[in-house]
């Protein structure tokens, strides 16, 4: 394609869109609420997954011992939870020190356990997992592979929290591309009946070129182009909303609270999912404008 061809083209597509009006904006606002729809679930699920992932750096397994074990009988279990593959590395607590660390975690509390007369919380190892082993179902695997040693009472590692957050993540993403292909069907639907509505209206203009010379290239590109302009257009303007709302929700966010919640490394969209965004956006509508015009000149 030549630069005058381009140019031609484009101020032609600025043309035909400003005059295409209501439904022009229909089909740039259709687009962008597509894309604001997949982007949002795009949003919450990476994020989200951002949080398991820093969860995982520092995910354990707790394997409670029961009471009365030897040293000889510790030092074994030791040597069997260090042969698993999954494991990372483990520490020993005993019991005095597993006492020592709950009245830490009480904070001021301490009193309620006076009445006790005795230590009530077993020992145990700190286990920490590879990263390739994190998943639910390995967890749940390796968590039944440490109960069948001998010694072992019960392994917690907090499996309903890691399933249930992973099956959210999965139906946020299949939600989220599921309405937008929906939306994004509707929307090539609008771009191309808009853009035929602006064929229509210049068929006599259309008519006279025909007459004069100019190639069915020549006269159709300014549609094709009119409709990658109406997909760019929404694609960014879900961009700028997503964006924007992005930062609003953050400022009102208590960073503290976000913290301690785990999310404070809250991030907008990636570099990449944004240029893929665009380029989507002006594939549909292109798509759109190539549908309008295989109709109209078909015809």
């Amino acid at each position: 394609m030549s630069l005058a061809l381009f140019k031609y083209a484009l101020r032609e597509a600025l043309r035909s869109l400003k005059r295409s009006g209501w439904g022009g904006l229909a089909s740039i606002g259709t687009i962008a609420a597509s894309f604001l729809i997949m982007g949002v679930f795009l949003l919450i699920s990476s994020n989200l997954s951002t949080v398991v992932s820093q969860w995982k750096e520092g995910v354990q397994m707790t394997v409670f011992l029961k009471d009365g074990l030897s040293s000889t009988q510790i030092a074994s279990l030791k040597k069997g939870i260090s042969s698993e593959k999954a494991i990372k590395s483990s520490s020993y607590i005993n019991k005095e020190q597993a006492l020592a660390d709950f009245k830490r975690d009480l904070r001021g509390q301490e009193g309620l356990l006076e009445g006790l007369g005795y230590n009530p919380l077993p020992a145990s190892f700190q286990v920490r997992v590879n990263e390739a082993y994190q998943s639910p179902q390995m967890l749940q695997q390796l968590a039944q592979t440490l109960k069948k040693l001998d010694g072992v009472e019960d392994v917690l590692y907090g499996q309903e929290w890691v399933e249930q957050l992973s099956l959210i993540i999965r139906l946020l993403r299949l939600a989220g591309i599921g309405l937008g292909a929906l939306l994004l069907l509707a929307s090539i639907l609008i771009v191309s009946n808009t853009i035929r509505l602006t064929i229509y209206s210049r068929a006599e203009e259309i008519e006279v070129m025909r007459l004069v010379g100019a190639s069915w290239y020549y006269i159709r590109i300014p549609f094709l182009f009119q409709g990658i302009l109406e997909g760019l257009i929404g694609a960014t303007l879900s961009l700028l909303i997503l964006f924007l709302s992005f930062w609003i929700i953050l400022w009102r966010i208590d960073l503290s609270s976000a913290a301690s919640l785990g999310l404070i490394r809250l991030q907008f969209l990636k570099a990449p999912y944004q240029l893929l965004t665009l380029v989507a956006g002006g594939l549909i509508g292109g798509g759109g404008g190539l549908l309008s015009i295989r109709r109209f000149f078909a015809t």
